[in-house]
């Protein structure tokens, strides 16, 4: 009886994943920081979006710096990835005024300084990579 309740508690154990069912050494797992998905899992840098220009596809990467252009036609919010604007090889997120309130917070503030994936069609705009943003569904921070 005792050697069929080994056997079940440690089929549930490896069905939960990642746990070391060895009687003799104990283990400890770490969290996860975030959880993985197929599109994080198969996303590709920032530096190498331009690449994609013309697919959907996952981006990642730390976002270095942030505006709001509340004056601007459309009053866009960019998220610079990788490098800072006017850097010309920079990738940005880009999330017009009208998708604004689908954030909770300002997203120039509540993503600045943080790294995350981006999902979205990779277009062109004079000669970077970008993502358009619609909601904040299509960003996870990292």
């Amino acid at each position: 009886m005792k050697r069929i309740l080994w056997v079940l508690v440690t089929l549930i154990v490896l069905a939960l994943g990642n746990v070391n069912c060895s009687r003799s050494e104990p283990q400890t797992v770490a969290p996860a920081p975030t959880r993985t998905t197929p599109e994080t899992a198969k996303a590709v840098s920032w530096d190498k979006a331009s690449s994609y220009v013309g697919q959907r596809v996952t981006v990642f990467g730390p976002v270095v710096s942030t505006r709001y252009a509340s004056g601007s036609r459309g009053q866009p919010t960019f998220l610079d990835i990788g490098r800072p604007n006017p850097d010309p090889n920079r990738f940005t997120v880009v999330i017009w005024g009208d998708n604004r309130a689908n954030f909770s917070q300002p997203p120039e503030i509540h993503y600045k300084g943080k790294s995350i994936y981006v999902a979205g069609l990779v277009t062109e705009y004079r000669g970077g990579a970008e993502i358009e943003v619609n909601s904040p569904a299509q960003i996870q921070e990292r």
